[in-house]
């Protein structure tokens, strides 16, 4: 097993300057706005951001493949982007300010969906151009794929096959760019063992491996199978918790408390009331004295309040402008940040800014300039059930994979996953995915090894983070660490690595 974890800062204006050092990299990657800020100076380190590693890399791959869309492509694409999020601010900010930042709302989620690839590239462009630009929990899983495919641009770029690839990425209508990027990031890893690769072209009429692998006289298929970052019993509590948030606001909005909840479910959300956040929310009020902290229990849910420190909200607006629903936002108005958290809020805007060149490529630039109400709740589910079910397993995609491999020839497996939920959900996955690989029939398959690679990225009120851990299977007396001696995807040169899960490294620092 392996690990490393990367983590790139974002710092105020005034600390300009990045700490580097083997284990990790710190680097600024969004920012408040001084409301005195020196803006020359912050101008001169923007440009000399440009010239930091991971936004060179990320550069070098948007480059490549922009070539390989074509400009005029690119430039209609990117529009499309534009328009989409432009028509969503237009109509977030034309309705009653007090739900202007109602994010749970599924036509105001952050991300276009009908180009996922297009979105991304235009978020790493936006880093080099358009620094302004951001919309940090997407941008945070596109720029160390993006880092670590330009980082080794010269390899993707030798692989036999990879124009196809691009194709197929960039050209291609099927809407899954994350497969494909796991699909090149894992060629590269083979070429960076020594071994010729090449992507196997597919065949209609039947099953085919991603890759043909080459190295002395040993000839392996290779099948990659990423999972969705987002399962459907995922999205099912989302929209069940939207169901709870929705009827809550304008109640809170009535009453004019400015409140942070703290809601802890001991049941799943389907199977509380939907009225359990108002109940809960009137109960405390009912009662008072908030300014002490106050909860609420029953046999769904604890809920425990604090009045939003006002006074500091104020405070911190007098000397700066912050990020549209950020986690700098909601920590302004919960106390603080859980990178792992689920947080919803809502505020009342004094002002809403647009920074940087009024043109047909910004947005997602807007800061707010100060709230006179705010409300704020994170929120997670206890109940064992909702933890199995987000710990979810890889057995259908190994499934998948094996069903794919051919009969008569040497096939090794990689699936790649999103942790997302934190260590209690990870310890449990971990435990699956063991059991299932190792109590898995393979039939008449031969498999040789099996890695799953474990890919974090989440945001926090100044950095982001990326971590990975790869887990090894062997299979029929072979050693995976034959085939591959360095089996991580993203890693930077000079990185140390750690015989460790991410998880288990995030749960000791709780």
């Amino acid at each position: 097993m392996s690990q490393i974890r990367v983590k790139l800062t974002k710092r105020k204006i005034k600390n300009v300057k990045a700490r580097r050092d083997v284990k990790r990299k710190r680097a600024r990657v969004g920012f408040m706005v001084e409301r005195n800020g020196e803006y020359e100076e912050f101008g001169r380190y923007l440009d000399r951001r440009k010239t930091e590693e991971w936004i060179v890399s990320a550069k070098k791959t948007l480059d490549w493949f922009l070539s390989h869309m074509g400009e005029d492509e690119w430039v209609r694409r990117r529009n499309s982007v534009v328009k989409y999020f432009r028509k969503q601010q237009d109509r977030a900010i034309s309705v009653d300010p007090r739900f202007v930042i109602k994010v749970e709302d599924e036509d105001s989620r952050v991300a276009f969906h009908e180009d996922w690839i297009a979105w991304y590239l235009y978020l790493v462009e936006s880093v080099y151009y358009r620094p302004y630009v951001d919309e940090p929990s997407q941008s945070a899983r596109v720029y160390p794929f993006f880092s670590a495919i330009g980082r080794y641009v010269k390899i993707a770029k030798s692989i036999k096959g990879i124009e196809g690839k691009l194709d197929e990425l960039l050209k291609g209508n099927n809407n899954q760019p994350d497969s494909l990027l796991f699909e090149i990031v894992v060629a590269i890893m083979y070429k960076r063992n020594g071994w010729l690769v090449e992507f196997v072209p597919e065949n209609p009429l039947s099953q085919t491996p991603d890759l043909l692998v080459t190295r002395n006289d040993e000839k392996l298929y290779v099948e990659c199978k990423r999972q969705k970052k987002s399962t459907e019993y995922l999205e099912l509590e989302r929209k069940e918790w939207r169901i709870r948030w929705e009827k809550l606001v304008p109640v809170m909005a009535e009453i004019k408390v400015p409140i942070f909840l703290d809601v802890k479910f001991k049941v799943e959300l389907s199977q509380s009331s939907s009225e359990v956040m108002v109940d809960s929310f009137l109960s405390i009020i009912h009662r008072g004295h908030i300014e002490d902290g106050a909860s609420f229990e029953n046999d769904e849910v604890v809920v425990e309040a604090k009045l939003i420190n006002m006074s500091r909200v104020y405070e911190h607006f007098s000397r700066y402008q912050v990020r549209w629903n950020s986690p700098q936002m909601i920590a302004l108005f919960a106390g603080s940040y859980d990178g792992f958290g689920s947080y919803s809020q809502v505020h009342l805007p004094t002002g809403i800014n647009a920074v940087g060149p009024d043109d047909d490529e910004h947005i997602l630039n807007l800061f707010c300039d100060g709230v006179s109400e705010a409300y704020c709740a994170k929120w997670e589910c206890l109940a064992e059930e909702s933890i199995s079910k987000k710990a979810k397993d890889v057995k259908k995609l190994l499934s998948k994979a094996v069903n794919q491999s051919p009969k008569d020839f040497p096939t090794v497996i990689h699936i790649g996953y999103e942790t997302l939920h934190g260590p209690e959900v990870e310890f449990l996955r971990e435990k699956k995915i063991r059991t299932s690989i190792n109590n898995f029939d393979f039939k008449d398959k031969d498999i040789r090894a099996v890695y799953c690679h474990a890919v974090q990225s989440f945001h926090e009120i100044d950095k982001f983070e990326c971590a990975e851990t790869t887990m090894r299977f062997g299979k029929q007396g072979v050693l995976p660490e034959d085939i591959l001696s360095h089996d991580l995807l993203l890693d930077e040169p000079g990185m140390n690595i750690k015989s460790d899960t991410h998880w288990n490294e995030d749960f000791s620092e709780i």
